[in-house]
């Protein structure tokens, strides 16, 4: 597409979506950037939105405004909850269309991404993660899970294998999140699953897609989609609900040949079964935290309570913030690889929470939030009062 053409293009949806806001600023009330940046001078949803807008008409982007409209475009951590309370509240402006579109727009100009975040670009472009670590080095945490167990995997492509599990990024490379890993590992050598893993996984591409990188995140699809079909597979199971929603919601049509889970939908399933069945006890206090990206933004709010559930022993509390209306970790849209100033960390405020129901656990489903609220654990000063496990760990603990 020729380059002026999709810059006007993403101009008008911008100010399409921007005209249907009614400026009700009902999604103040939900924002976790407005929450935890309020006496900053901070923009809500409808007030980002509107900044991009009113930069297109007055021609700002090309001012000497444009790095102060690059920060506040960058600061939205796309958890969905002004979507969800527009829906609700009435207009049903899609906010985040015009968001997001907002940051592709500013990428096309160079004006974006945010500083801190281009070597997260090339980090994908030219090593498949947004770590900067070497693709050569994706398998390094199975290799340390091998030298336990017999495992029995395949590395794909290869035939006659059901189900791929797709480990993503951060299970990847991150030594906390790895423990994770091998946990979804560990139950799928349980169950006796047809598996594989990919022997050359590349990031999904969601990274790229909120940071605006359009062009990269259709590349990665490509080589995705590429991989998916020749490993022959008919599952794809995630860890990681970025890449769900990217898979579910973002890539093309041919994502639909393949059924896409979430691994707490696979477990809870199993468990329902009884195909999968918990054998020992965990006396702790467990609450759960919703990670946006799977609940608000694709309602899988079940799967994860039937597994902690499932698990004698745990006695379940239930945050004030729960479900539709749980409270964002603070580490997506891109911010995990940003400082964003705020006067009360929306990781710390979680943690908060999690103590004031009596929590001994707090359990999440996510990557990124495992990271964001075990860092809050620690600056908060709440180590040995309070634990950060993600559902997968307790499940497989208790095999």
């Amino acid at each position: 597409m020729n380059e002026e053409r999709y810059v006007d293009e993403l101009k008008e949806l911008i100010v399409d979506v921007a005209r249907r806001c009614r400026n009700c600023n009902y999604c103040y009330t939900v924002c976790p950037l407005f929450e935890s940046s309020r006496g900053f001078q901070v923009q809500g949803p409808s007030g980002i939105l509107q900044a991009i807008r009113y930069a297109i008409r007055w021609g700002e982007l090309e001012g000497k405004e444009k790095e102060v409209l690059r920060e506040i475009l960058y600061a939205c951590t796309t958890c969905y909850s002004c979507v969800l309370k527009c829906k609700a509240s009435g207009p049903g402006v899609p906010l985040l269309d015009g968001i997001e579109g907002g940051r592709r727009l500013l990428i096309e100009l160079m004006i974006g991404p945010m500083p801190e975040q281009i070597k997260v670009l090339e980090s994908l472009e030219q090593e498949g993660n947004p770590y900067d670590e070497l693709a050569s080095r994706r398998l390094d945490w199975l290799k340390e899970l091998e030298r336990e167990r017999r495992l029995s995997y395949k590395l794909l492509p290869a035939e006659g294998v059901e189900v791929l599990l797709y480990v993503g990024c951060t299970p990847s490379y991150n030594e906390g999140v790895q423990r994770v890993a091998c946990s979804v590992v560990r139950l799928l050598e349980e169950i006796g699953a047809s598996y594989g893993i990919l022997s050359e996984e590349k990031c999904c591409g969601s990274p790229a897609k909120r940071m605006g990188e359009e062009g990269l995140f259709e590349d990665l699809c490509n080589e995705n989609l590429e991989s998916f079909k020749e490993c022959g597979i008919q599952t794809i199971i995630t860890i990681s609900p970025h890449c769900y929603n990217t898979f579910v919601n973002e890539y093309p049509k041919a994502i639909n040949e393949f059924k896409i889970q979430h691994y707490t939908e696979l477990f809870a399933e199993l468990i329902e079964r009884g195909a999968l069945v918990p054998k020992s006890r965990i006396e702790k206090v467990v609450t759960y935290h919703d990670p946006c990206y799977l609940g608000k933004r694709n309602g899988v709010y079940d799967a994860p309570r039937k597994i902690l559930g499932s698990i004698a022993g745990v006695g379940f509390v239930e945050m004030r913030r729960n479900r539709d209306n749980s409270l964002c970790c603070g580490g997506g849209g891109g911010r995990m690889w940003i400082e964003t100033e705020e006067i009360n960390r929306l990781s710390e405020t979680r943690v908060r929470e999690a103590l004031d129901v009596g929590a001994q656990i707090v359990a999440v489903a996510c990557p990124w939030c495992y990271i964001q609220l075990k860092d809050a654990v620690k600056t908060t000063g709440n180590e040995g009062k309070i634990e950060v496990r993600d559902v997968a760990e307790l499940l497989a603990e208790t095999i």
